[in-house]
């Protein structure tokens, strides 16, 4: 009993998964286990090498991969963006898948999608397209998965990135093998060979010539004429089988070494005699043992199949059964369920009962492919029913994301918009503060413009105001000038009148009769006479103070009557001399100075009691 080739095959695809390029050459577990110790490891490496663990660790012991990756997850928790996050749950889609739980792996997938969105890191983005693309592939969803498959391609390309590459040219060609497009297939699968020679990973190199092996067989099988196609096949699983002989300790996953061996025993048995056996049980039991200790289950079973088949063709019925019952004692006790495979295997024995004459045996056989082919049939329907509310949910949550994306897009544009109405209208703002700001300015200018302009026309008033005064001062000035010298014009006219008139008393008053010598007295009445002139002196100011309408008003008082002489003793009387003082400074008697004053009151109408002196004064 064997599984068709192309299961064989994406039994290969199933099973890879992401190298990780740093490191390649200590893929050891213990040494990935020992770099764990490192105190001084960052946690986005220490989370790549939990991944590393989670990854060496799932043929043999699926439960621990699944605590590694949980760990891996809470150290990426101090990431300080979703790269360690998007890298662990991608991890966790093909651990998910392996477990046949195909609601958390899409759960994981829509997980690696929202952190891959929040980290601008291209190989994480590009890694995360990958694990999309590869869950589509293995749910035949093709279309899906090439352009997820490509957008991962676009991701890598110029990051250094070629042994993910070379994963990606894997898968694409599985895509378009089995007769698919065997061009496309083979170009594929050339791409993933030269980028895995760039890589310079094992892993890389022994997926590449298990691919660029499979092209050939693909080719082969459309032309079975064409034997150099076989041969070319042969000769690159060859090569991956020795590489991974030699590089053992530096291979991840050994699970692609049990699919390249097991269709190497498979193309032996199906396109050579007999004869050739021995060759495909050399293969087979390379296969076998890589089965035993990693859990390829599904490979070990196939590998007793084929031992069956083999002693089938020889009519050896019984060895033919017991190779089938060895195999599924080998898994009896398997975590993973494989119904469809044990249903086949049961089938097979049924075939085999009934042809050595056992229908008991055969019937019993048949009973319990009906019963797995039921648990296959029910696995499959709750399988797909999981996967389509899975991919419902991830659909609806996609829609959701794109809805949110939408809505945060609309929500952005929204803000710039109100951003740009913000800084335009703070932009508007501004310039009416500016304008109204220039318009003050230009006001507070124009104000202290007129103030200015009102100050020099008070100044100007004020200046003008000084000039008339100081003109009118001026001419103060100069009619007191005047006057002054009007006054003293008149007095030195009085005096030169008085010395006139003294000379002219003065041989009269020289007495012959005298005691004294005449020049005695003359030397008295000259002393007199000096003593009156400092009289005078002393009152000569009062006078000078006096204007020159003094005499006007006087003369307008006694209506134009009074003589010379009068206004004489009108001054006199002004400067406050004694009718004594006038009698001797005039040489006449006292009583002629009394006679006099008396003439002048009448001139001026006054009364008996009224007073002469108080009245000339009052005209001044």
């Amino acid at each position: 009993m064997q599984l068709p080739v192309r299961s064989l095959f994406l039994l290969g695809a199933f099973l890879l998964i992401f190298s990780i390029k740093s490191e390649a050459q200590k893929i050891y577990i213990d040494s990935l286990t020992s770099l764990l110790r490192h105190k001084s490891l960052s946690n986005e490496d220490r989370t790549v090498v939990l991944c590393k663990l989670a990854k060496a660790n799932f043929e043999q012991d699926l439960p621990q991969s699944f605590k590694l990756a949980k760990q891996a997850l809470q150290v990426a928790e101090g990431s300080p963006d979703g790269r360690g996050k998007a890298m662990v749950f991608a991890t966790l889609v093909h651990l998910y898948v392996r477990k046949k739980d195909m609601k958390k792996a899409y759960e994981s997938l829509d997980s690696a999608r929202y952190y891959a969105g929040h980290t601008k890191d291209p190989v994480s983005n590009g890694f995360v397209a990958l694990r999309d693309g590869w869950l589509d592939l293995i749910n035949d969803e093709n279309d899906k998965a090439i352009a997820k498959l490509l957008k991962a391609l676009n991701f890598f390309n110029g990051q250094h990135a070629e042994e993910y590459e070379s994963l990606v040219y894997h898968y694409l060609a599985s895509l378009y093998g089995y007769g698919n497009d065997p061009d496309k297939q083979r170009k594929y699968a050339l791409l993933s060979y030269s980028t895995a020679q760039k890589s310079k990973q094992v892993e890389s190199l022994n997926t590449a010539y298990f691919t660029l092996g499979q092209s050939y067989y693909d080719r082969f099988k459309l032309d079975t004429g064409r034997r150099v196609l076989l041969d070319s096949a042969f000769a690159c699983y060859k090569k991956a089988l020795n590489l991974s002989t030699k590089q053992t300790g530096r291979l991840l996953v050994h699970s692609n070494t049990a699919a390249i061996a097991l269709n190497t025993a498979n193309s032996y048995f199906k396109h050579y005699p007999s004869t050739y056996r021995d060759s495909a049980e050399k293969y087979i039991d390379i296969a076998i043992d890589i089965a035993t200790r990693t859990n390829l289950h599904e490979v070990l079973l196939n590998c007793y199949g084929m031992r069956s088949e083999y002693a089938m063709r020889e009519g050896k019925y019984d060895a033919a059964e017991q190779m089938l019952l060895t195999g599924l004692s080998k898994v009896k006790d398997e975590v993973i369920k494989m119904p469809v495979t044990k249903a086949r295997m049961f089938l097979a024995l049924s075939s085999i009962a009934e042809k050595r004459g056992d229908p008991a045996a055969a019937l019993n056989y048949l009973k319990k492919n009906v019963e797995f082919t039921k648990e296959a049939f029910d696995e499959e329907k709750i399988n797909s029913i999981q996967r389509i509310d899975a991919q419902y949910q991830s659909e609806k949550r996609e829609q959701k994301i794109a809805y949110l994306q939408q809505e945060a897009a609309f929500n952005k544009k929204r803000n710039v918009l109100y951003m740009v109405l913000g800084a335009t209208g703070l932009v508007v703002l501004l310039l009416l503060l500016s304008s109204y700001n220039y318009k003050l300015k230009a006001s507070v200018r124009k104000q202290k413009l007129v103030d200015q302009e009102k100050k020099e026309a008070e100044l100007r008033a004020q200046l003008k105001e000084a000039e008339a005064i100081q003109l009118q001062t001026e001419q103060d000035l100069l009619k007191e000038r005047q006057e002054r010298l009007e006054k003293e014009l008149l007095a030195g006219t009085l005096q030169i009148e008085e010395k006139n008139e003294l000379l002219g008393l003065l041989s009269g008053k020289v007495s012959t009769e005298s005691h004294l010598s005449l020049d005695e007295q003359i030397k008295r009445i000259i002393n007199q006479q000096k003593k009156m002139d400092k009289d005078f002196e002393d009152h000569k100011t009062d006078f000078f103070e006096t204007n020159t309408v003094f005499f006007e008003r006087l003369q307008q008082k006694a209506d134009h009557a009074l003589t010379r002489l009068d206004l004489k003793y009108c001054s006199y009387i002004l400067m406050g001399m004694s009718n004594k003082e006038i009698s001797i400074r005039l040489g006449i008697e006292p009583k002629s100075i009394r006679m006099a004053r008396y003439r002048i009151k009448q001139k001026f109408g006054l009364e008996k009691e009224e007073s002469l002196d108080n009245f000339i004064r009052m005209q001044e």
